[in-house]
């Protein structure tokens, strides 16, 4: 399982100031730069441009009594987000590869808000949450996609 986070230096407190303290979420989120579709460009920080970072799934149980069990994700736009278009998803790991949970999909241009699946009784898997931002002119594209976690619900 991979355990590295990629987060770019560059972004460092303005992303960390956003992450939660709860023991179960990350310490710190995977941005998705607006730059070149680059790999290696990937974790280059562009001052004026919009970011979506995206935070490692956690399990969370949203009943007041008993249990009621969701796999939940993280997103936020960081900068000036207006005109581009970003989405952002869950996806559990299975031996086809990874899957995109239906429901879990988030599509606009600003704000910050958590992706949910009720998982509870399907299993032990794998999960990420992944997101990507696009816009700008001249035309620009980033990707960026969580830390796995693993968990049962």
């Amino acid at each position: 399982m991979k355990t590295s986070l990629t987060v770019a230096t560059a972004v460092g407190a303005a992303l960390l100031m956003g992450a939660g303290s709860a023991a179960a979420r990350p310490a710190a989120p995977s941005p998705a730069p607006a730059v070149a579709a680059q790999a290696a460009a990937a974790p280059q920080a562009v001052a004026a441009g919009c970011y979506l970072a995206v935070y490692t799934p956690w399990k969370e149980n949203m009943a007041s009594s008993g249990r009621n069990d969701h796999a939940r994700g993280k997103y936020r736009t960081v900068n000036n987000c207006s005109g581009w278009y970003n989405t952002a998803l869950l996806q559990y790991h299975r031996w086809d590869g990874w899957n995109r949970i239906a429901g879990t999909e988030w599509v606009g241009n600003r704000g910050m808000s958590h992706l949910q699946w009720k998982c509870q009784g399907k299993g032990t898997f794998t999960y990420r949450t992944k997101g990507s931002v696009r816009g700008g002119s001249p035309a620009r594209v980033g990707w960026a996609t969580s830390a796995e976690r693993r968990f049962t619900c």
